[in-house]
């Protein structure tokens, strides 16, 4: 049975992602690229026995320092209403990164999750 909406990507917003990758890199290990054009840690955190792979980066302001988890929706549109409809707190509307669409919420509870739709059939 093909499971809906799977937990996708995780991501640390932090104040200072340099000295937080090191920190995540010097515990676990991990080994990430540096992607200069958007001041990101894309750590490759999976393997063939599973995992989901994440990344760290400087935050930007528009949303507060966070952890989030990214759950892959089939319609960003009708899972914002949703989470409108079930008390959640849109954070970020709906916006376009490459081949996705995305938007971030609080739960009634205050922790952030991003929902994310593909824009264009990707491999798995």
């Amino acid at each position: 049975m093909k499971r809906k909406n799977v937990i996708y990507y995780w991501e640390i917003n932090a104040q200072n992602a340099p000295e937080l990758a090191k920190f995540y890199t010097d515990v676990f290990d991990w080994e990430y690229e540096y992607e200069e054009r958007n001041d990101f840690f894309s750590f490759s955190t999976s393997d063939d026995k599973g995992g989901i792979d994440g990344g760290i980066f400087t935050g930007k302001g528009k949303i507060r320092p966070h952890r989030a988890l990214y759950v892959l929706v089939d319609n960003v549109d009708n899972t914002i209403e949703r989470v409108k409809q079930a008390g959640g707190t849109i954070l970020q509307d709906i916006f376009e990164a490459g081949k996705v669409k995305l938007a971030f919420f609080e739960d009634p509870e205050g922790h952030v999750t991003g929902i994310v739709e593909k824009l264009e059939k990707q491999e798995e």
